[in-house]
């Protein structure tokens, strides 16, 4: 601290001064760049969300199981335009997939685990075609539709799921992104005023005679 008192060189004294000034520019166009960017990427994604034309069930169409999944009830009859607003609809889509699954005898199946389901009804459809047996071909087919029903909805609900966690996603990285843009033009600002306290009450060389 006891050399802050000391005069500078006039040479000295100017690089000081250029030092503020290029962190200050700098550090701004960095910070504005990021600004842009974090915005940029948050208007298209909420942009495509908007153009699915998505809306929440109302509030008095909801179960009391859907009451109770994060999210709901706050954004109950809104339109899904928002990152956050995407991962609460994917959780109900999960919701209701899981359901789907619980409703068809496959408690927690999944587009892959039911794969293997359906190459096993369609062997017995194979083995009641070749043996003649009407009965058991009916009611392996009846088996094998419903569970490629249930397949393609969850390929389906899973693909959109993973579209809107997506979203989410990229949405909170772009909110992050302009978070740190306006922390580093604050930061710009800071330089700034370093740069006019140097030109203002900078320790000049003593005046020669």
């Amino acid at each position: 601290m006891k050399y802050l008192s000391h005069r500078l060189s006039a040479a000295m004294w100017s690089r000081v001064l250029l030092l503020w000034l290029t962190l200050a520019i700098g550090v701004l166009l960095i910070g504005g760049g990021a600004l842009w960017l974090g915005g940029f990427v948050q208007s298209n994604i909420r942009s495509e969300l908007a153009s699915q034309q998505i809306s929440f069930t109302p509030a008095d169409a909801l179960s009391d199981e859907e009451r109770q999944l994060p999210g709901m009830v706050e954004n109950a009859g809104l339109p899904l335009l928002t990152g956050n607003q995407a991962q609460v609809y994917a959780g109900y889509i999960g919701f209701h997939l899981g359901e789907s699954s619980d409703g068809a005898g496959y408690p927690g199946a999944s587009y892959a685990t039911l794969g293997g389901i359906q190459r096993g009804f369609r062997t017995a459809v194979a083995d009641a075609t070749a043996a003649g047996d009407q009965a058991a071909l009916d009611a392996a087919q009846a088996e094998l539709t419903a569970v490629t029903n249930l397949r393609n909805s969850i390929l389906t609900g899973s693909t959109l799921r993973g579209t809107l966690l997506s979203a989410y996603g990229w949405d909170n990285v772009a909110s992050g992104v302009s978070t740190a843009g306006i922390l580093l033009m604050v930061v710009a600002l800071g330089f700034f005023i370093l740069f006019v306290y140097e030109v203002r009450r900078g320790h000049l060389p003593p005046t020669e005679a």
